[in-house]
């Protein structure tokens, strides 16, 4: 069985007396890269925050299936990833390996090799060095990519990955996290207001309406069912 988080009868929000969206139901399979789509103030973020454990449910249930128990479910990348003007790019990185280090912090010889392979996966190999409060905004949306990955999740959520980058890192982001889901078999979930490019790149849609509906299916689907004109 592919792996999957199974969502039920889920409500988000601040407080019941504001919550955002009631009765979500749907899956997450690994493998896949699902965008999240869905006008401003709508409650992706808090979706997104919901599942990775950050914030408590309102109602219902996030429960996986078929995931290993001793591993975290998931790392979350925010829309602003946190940035320390005195880490290296290796360093923040390796802040991602938190619960594997020794009681001093420090990485055993198999963690390096898992931060020198991630290093490379997402091409910033050549920027382990550099301070990373230098990088631009697209080199350091790999950086916290990166330190998502050595968490060794199956799912990685991100909240507008691409926010603030120009046409070519906005590309080269996503196809970063496509090449994750298929070679890693990773879960990927994540908010965006591009519709071009998730409908270029997503392998799966959650519509959030305004009239509080949430869609899921592939881009044609919804496309051939006249959801995504909603989004207009």
């Amino acid at each position: 069985m592919t792996p999957f988080l199974d969502i039920s009868a889920l409500s988000i929000g601040y407080s019941k007396r504001q919550s955002l969206f009631e009765d979500i139901t749907l899956q997450l399979h690994c493998g896949k890269i699902t965008g999240i789509l869905g006008p401003n103030g709508i409650g992706k973020s808090t979706l997104l925050k919901t599942i990775a454990g950050l914030l408590p449910p309102l109602k219902g249930s996030v429960i996986p299936q078929g995931l290993p128990v001793d591993r975290d479910l998931c790392a979350f990348v925010p829309a602003q990833p946190w940035r320390a003007s005195n880490f290296s790019v290796e360093d923040t990185v390796s802040t991602g390996r938190y619960r594997y280090t020794n009681w001093l912090g420090l990485e055993n010889p198999e963690g390096k090799r898992i931060i020198e392979g991630v290093l490379e996966k997402t091409g910033i190999s050549h920027l382990a060095g550099r301070n990373s409060a230098d990088l631009s905004d697209g080199e350091f949306h790999r950086v916290a990519i990166a330190r998502a990955l050595v968490q060794d999740t199956p799912l990685i959520l991100l909240d507008e990955p691409t926010a603030f980058l120009d046409i070519a890192n906005k590309q080269a982001t996503v196809l970063l996290l496509k090449k994750l889901a298929v070679e890693e078999n990773k879960g990927i979930l994540f908010s965006t207001h591009d519709l071009s490019l998730a409908l270029k790149h997503c392998d799966l849609f959650w519509i959030m309406t305004r009239d509080k509906n949430l869609f899921y299916g592939t881009p044609a689907e919804l496309n051939d069912r006249g959801i995504i004109d909603l989004l207009y």
